[in-house]
């Protein structure tokens, strides 16, 4: 049976070796990735949209897919990307980031409006204060004792814990291919993923919330390209409500909600992700702004 899965590159970007999906032709659409994720969890959305567009992922530096960079910022991040279009030859692109990658995609739009055609951000970090519990608890610890809850997590034989964790933000787990669990448990066993997720995990989110140097709700109105907010129905990291308020304050931005989604939607919704996705990026009518992800 012949794999179709997306090849994998490497690009010196900023002198780190970088890792990314390139893949079809046409129209660049570019995939940021979140915490406690890599570029080829993209690996399904590359497939589905290469035969529109050229479809880029690259591996943000600090997640295991480039080369070793100390404690990377948000602002380290978003200056990355830049570069890795830079490298690329590529002068605008429409970008879709998710999670931690939205307000890195988010941010990189304001920064640089006229690199960017249209933005959409999944259950995107940043556009407001709340967010779960958990994230506010793991703010409080000491350092030393985050890096001995990710030393354990690597041990051999915390297999459940690291399957825990892989499926926490997930609202449909079956949904999600076997090769998807593979890869997302092989992440959790990576230190340094760990390490860099926790610890912008950290510098975002304080006792109250989303800190407000790492939030953007108050700047949406400055983007003026065409925006979209996809957003499961059930996210427990970053509320549906937050993203309706959010959803208001853009110039030209709409809000598509996935009903049977989690705060991973291109992946346990993948079919309502995409019917959402592909109208937004081929600037077609827009699809319904309740989907429920399946498809008869």
């Amino acid at each position: 049976m012949k794999d179709d899965s997306p090849s994998e590159h490497r690009v010196l970007v900023q002198g780190l070796s970088t890792a990314y999906f390139d893949e079809g032709t046409g129209p660049v659409l570019l995939l940021v990735h979140g915490n406690v994720t890599t570029f080829r969890s993209w690996q399904r959305i590359v497939t589905e949209f290469r035969t529109t567009h050229r479809v880029l992922a690259l591996s943000l530096p600090g997640y295991g897919g480039t080369s070793p960079q100390e404690e990377p910022s948000l602002d380290d991040q978003v200056a990355f990307l830049g570069a890795f279009l830079d490298a690329l030859s590529v002068d605008r692109a429409i970008v879709l980031g998710h999670s931690a990658g939205g307000l890195i995609a988010a941010t990189f739009a304001l920064q640089h409006p006229g690199r960017v055609t249209r933005l959409a951000l999944s259950d995107s970090a940043g556009l407001g204060r709340a967010v779960s519990p958990l994230l506010i608890a793991g703010s409080l610890p000491p350092d030393w004792v985050v890096d001995l809850l990710t030393a354990a997590l690597v041990l051999p034989g915390s297999g459940i814990p690291r399957a825990l964790v892989s499926g926490l933000q997930l609202r449909r787990p079956w949904r999600v291919t076997v090769r998807e669990w593979r890869d997302q448990i092989r992440l959790t066993q990576a230190r340094t993923l760990l390490s860099t997720s926790f610890r912008m995990a950290r510098l975002a989110v304080g006792p109250t919330g989303q800190r407000r140097r790492y939030r953007i709700d108050d700047r949406l109105g400055e983007l003026a390209m065409p925006t979209l907010l996809i957003w499961g129905l059930t996210d427990e990291v970053f509320p549906v409500w937050q993203a309706v308020r959010a959803a208001g304050k853009l110039r030209r931005g709409r809000l598509a909600v996935l009903m049977s989604a989690g705060h991973v939607g291109y992946l346990d919704s993948h079919v309502g992700f995409v019917d959402i996705l592909g109208p937004f990026v081929r600037d077609e009518p827009a699809s319904p702004s309740v989907v429920d992800g399946e498809r008869p």
